[in-house]
C-alpha cells in the first residue's frame, strides 16, 4: 500500500518506507544534484536507501555507477543502488519502495507531457520537493505545477536552488512563491563544490568543508522532520 493510501486511511506508517519525489517543470534546477545529495545523507546515517532515475539522460544512474567504482578505492563511501525506469513504467516504483527504508526519485522536466505519471508518483510519495531557481522563467514555469499539487492535497515543498541569497530577485521570488506554496527555510547556493566531484560519484556532502554541504545537510534534517524519520 502506498504512503498516500496509508495517510488517507489513517493507518500507522511507522514501519513504512519513506518516498521523496524530486520534480520540477523547469530544467536546470538541480533535481539530480539534490537527488544525489539527499541519498548520500540518508546512506551515511545507515538507512537502506535506493534511488530511482526516471530521466532519460540517466544522470542519477551514471553518477551511481561512478560511485560504485569510487567505493572500490575508498571503502568508507556510503553506497546504494539506483534503478533506471522509463516514465511510462512509473508504477514499478512501488516495488522498489517496498524493498527499502527510503527511496529518492529523480525525474525529467517537461511534466506537461507526462501529467498522469507525475501525479501518480506525487500521490505515491510522502513529500514532493520542487527545486527552483529565482528567475521569472523558473517561477512562472513551476507555478502551475505547484498549484496542481496543492489542489490535489499533496504535501509539497519548494527548495530554492542555485541562488544568490543576497540578491533582490531571490527575495522577491521567495516572497512571490510563498503566497501559494510552502518554502523550506534553506537555499542551495550557486557553488562549484555542488557539482565538481560528480564525475567520481561524489557530492558536496562527501567532501569536508565543501561549499553548500551544510545547506544540504540542513535540507536533509528538514526532510527527516517532515517524513518522521
Amino acid at each position: 500500500m502506498t504512503a498516500r493510501a496509508h495517510r488517507i486511511m489513517g493507518l500507522a506508517m511507522a514501519s513504512e518506507a519513506k518516498t521523496i519525489l524530486i520534480a520540477s517543470v523547469k530544467g536546470g534546477t538541480s533535481k539530480s544534484t539534490l537527488s544525489r545529495c539527499i541519498s548520500v545523507c540518508a546512506a551515511r546515517e545507515g538507512l537502506d536507501v535506493a534511488g530511482i532515475d526516471f530521466d532519460p539522460q540517466q544522470t542519477f544512474l551514471k553518477w551511481s555507477s561512478a560511485r560504485h567504482e569510487t567505493k572500490k578505492v575508498i571503502p568508507s563511501v556510503a553506497d546504494f543502488p539506483v534503478i533506471a525506469m522509463p516514465l511510462n513504467k512509473w508504477r514499478g516504483a512501488e516495488d522498489v519502495v517496498d524493498e527499502h527504508e527510503i527511496v529518492i526519485i529523480d525525474t525529467p522536466p517537461a511534466l506537461e507531457n507526462n501529467a498522469d505519471a507525475f501525479l501518480g508518483l506525487a500521490e505515491m510519495a510522502d513529500i514532493v520537493l520542487v527545486p527552483t531557481g529565482s528567475t521569472h522563467d523558473d517561477i512562472s514555469s513551476n507555478t502551475p505545477y505547484l498549484l496542481s499539487l496543492k489542489k490535489a492535497g499533496i504535501r509539497s515543498f519548494v527548495v530554492f536552488s542555485r541562488v544568490n541569497r543576497q540578491t533582490k530577485s531571490f527575495r522577491q521570488a521567495r516572497q512571490q512563491i510563498a503566497k501559494f506554496a510552502r518554502v523550506l527555510p534553506v537555499e542551495i547556493p550557486v557553488a562549484e563544490d555542488m557539482h565538481v566531484h560528480n564525475d567520481g560519484g561524489l557530492t558536496a556532502v562527501d567532501i569536508k568543508d565543501a561549499r553548500g554541504s551544510k545547506d544540504v545537510e540542513l535540507l536533509w534534517d528538514l526532510i527527516k522532520h517532515e517524513v518522521d524519520l
